[in-house]
């Protein structure tokens, strides 16, 4: 067989390329033309016959036919005050919402959201809802509407009024396939607001089908609530058995540092604050994290500060001393030095201090092991304090001295 020239073969190939050009313009041609005979009898038929042009219409794939079934929902939106009684109208949304799902069709995104809005048949709004699910990712005038309408009913039911939980927990299922972040504290709220425990464990598992690091989503949900909210929020987080001690602790860290720098005036949003603070170094008391050393320092300097003002008990105290010892850090053991040789003055000088916070002090510089603690510790072995704190000094001399 004789091989083209290197001209033929060109010509070969162009002449190829025009033909299929061609073949896909006339079938383009084609397929609008059809789309459009569709459309054009839809629109002049009444109600019934629509239905039966949308489920006969097979000229076309349900991807080309996508403009036809947005039409469909357009009419039906047009005649909305019909919607919770025309089963026909009704007809017509299930059959061309399901079909705009199957052929990913996004045309139809805002009316199906306003057919969502007008029509309180559970019906309709869980199949709209279906359907948006698939066809509205990444469409962010959607998804804020269907945050905002979530919100909504949370706030209703914390009200008092019970919603169409059916719709809700649908609704929530949708906003987690569609993934966006911005959801994440919507569904916090659903979670904590405890509409039933089939509803909380939806919420739950729907946050984590969010795009983005959850515990990034997670720390910015808990600061951004009220101070009055957030406490609920943090405990929800650093009891989930699902994230690991350090993903907790890195929690409980940043939302006490967050608080640490948050300036309120009001005694009762004080008062919050603190036992924001509480509630967060009793994670970080058992967790050793060393991000979390300067928060935890200083909330126990300022702990220091409301033990000796009688605004906290002393569990309070011997908590943030064990938080302290638990952070790892040099910082953290110079401050409980320091502590330490104050507390060794006042014995020293004025009344014995309290034993137990002496002794909670010496324990967590052993735990910490730092050689800058040697001569405080050496100090509470001669003054006169109950034997059993130094021989916890002498315990803890010993261990700098291996």
């Amino acid at each position: 067989m004789r091989l083209l020239s290197r001209r033929n073969l060109s010509r070969f190939i162009l002449v190829s390329l025009v033909s299929l050009v061609l073949v896909a313009a006339a079938g383009a041609q084609t397929t609008s033309r059809a789309l459009q005979a569709y459309q054009d009898r839809f629109r002049d038929a009444e109600p019934a016959m629509k239905l039966q042009i949308l489920t006969t219409a097979d000229m076309l794939t349900v991807e080309e036919l996508g403009p036809l079934y947005g039409q469909a929902i357009e009419f039906a939106l047009s005649n909305a005050g019909d919607l919770d009684s025309d089963s026909t109208l009704q007809q017509i949304v299930l059959f061309a919402s399901e079909k705009i799902a199957e052929g990913v069709y996004t045309g139809a995104n805002t009316a199906l959201w306003n057919i969502f809005t007008e029509t309180v048949d559970n019906t309709l709004r869980i199949s709209v809802l279906d359907t948006l699910a698939v066809v509205a990712q990444g469409d962010r005038e959607r998804i804020l509407d269907l945050n905002g309408w979530i919100q909504a009913q949370t706030n209703l039911y914390r009200g008092g009024v019970v919603p169409d939980l059916q719709v809700v927990r649908k609704a929530v299922v949708t906003a987690g396939a569609l993934g966006d972040p911005t959801s994440f504290p919507m569904l916090l709220d659903v979670l904590l607001s405890q509409f039933s425990d089939q509803m909380t464990q939806t919420a739950a598992q729907n946050m984590h089908e969010l795009d983005g690091d959850y515990v990034d989503m997670a720390i910015a949900a808990v600061n951004q609530r009220s101070l009055g909210e957030r406490q609920t929020a943090l405990s929800y987080f650093v009891e989930d058995l699902e994230l690991s001690d350090q993903q907790r602790a890195r929690i409980a860290t940043e939302v006490l540092s967050a608080t640490l720098n948050e300036v309120v005036r009001d005694v009762t949003q004080q008062r919050l604050q603190r036992e924001l603070r509480y509630r967060a170094i009793q994670v970080l008391m058992g967790i050793p994290y060393e991000p979390a050393s300067t928060p935890v320092i200083r909330h126990f300097q300022l702990t220091i500060r409301d033990y000796d003002q009688n605004v906290v008990t002393k569990s309070w105290l011997l908590d943030s001393i064990t938080a302290v010892g638990t952070v790892g850090t040099a910082p953290a053991a110079r401050v409980l030095t320091t502590y330490l040789s104050a507390l060794n003055r006042v014995t020293e000088f004025e009344r014995p201090a309290d034993t137990q916070v002496v002794l909670a002090v010496v324990n967590n510089l052993d735990r910490l092991g730092y050689d800058l603690s040697y001569d405080a510790l050496f100090y509470t072995t001669i003054l006169d304090y109950p034997q059993n704190i130094k021989d916890a000094a002498r315990q803890a001399l010993d261990n700098l001295a291996q």
